[in-house]
């Protein structure tokens, strides 16, 4: 770090690196994780630099917006969001990367938000880091060195790959199809939907 370099840029790198840590220690999905700790899919990339794409992520809450570092920099290809708010408590940010390995296949991760965010929020690049592509995504209209950023269509999965949350099994579309066709013949009353919460390995603790 230049003894010259701006006392908030240097803030902020340090703030970034305390939670690109936190990331590490708890961005591993529960699908992935198999008896006893070990791995039960080796290929799944966490994004920490070590993987297959060879990109290191950071998801950053900073001065209520959301800030996504990808590492090195020209890195990224494309962006996707997607605002996941089952859970009120708990509203996750679903990211979808594509990165310059492989800019045809996106990798969806989840990070749970600990600011609020709303529906219509807007992506910008800003421009004055230098080894890194940074993206901002706010609700409120960003200024100074960032231009607007065009987000790819929203993720079509809510989950990494491989994990149970993103389609039912087929045995259980079979059987809800015979339900209906059973309630077809002799309607019953309906009994209320099992509430679905998928179990998520928080980002930020």
């Amino acid at each position: 770090m230049s003894i010259l370099e701006n006392p908030m840029n240097a803030f902020h790198r340090l703030i970034s690196t305390v939670f690109a840590f936190t990331i590490l220690l708890n961005a591993t999905p529960a699908f992935a994780t198999g008896a006893g700790g070990s791995s039960a899919d080796d290929d799944y990339d966490r994004l920490d630099g070590t993987g297959l794409s060879g990109k290191k992520v950071q998801v950053i809450e900073w001065e209520g917006n959301l800030e996504v570092h990808v590492y090195p920099a020209g890195s990224l290809k494309g962006l996707a969001l997607k605002l996941d708010k089952r859970n009120k408590d708990k509203p996750v940010m679903v990211i979808g990367y594509r990165f310059d390995s492989d800019p045809k296949n996106q990798l969806i991760r989840r990070a749970i938000l600990g600011i609020p965010f709303r529906e219509g929020f807007k992506a910008y690049r800003d421009k004055s880091a230098d080894d890194y592509d940074k993206i901002i995504i706010s609700n409120n209209t960003q200024s100074g060195q960032v231009v607007a950023f065009q987000l790819d269509p929203e993720p079509t999965q809510l989950y990494p790959d491989g994990h149970p949350g993103n389609k039912a099994p087929e045995a259980t579309k079979r059987d809800v199809a015979s339900v209906k066709k059973k309630d077809a013949k002799s309607p019953e009353p309906e009994s209320a939907p099992d509430n679905e919460e998928g179990q998520i390995k928080p980002f930020f603790q």
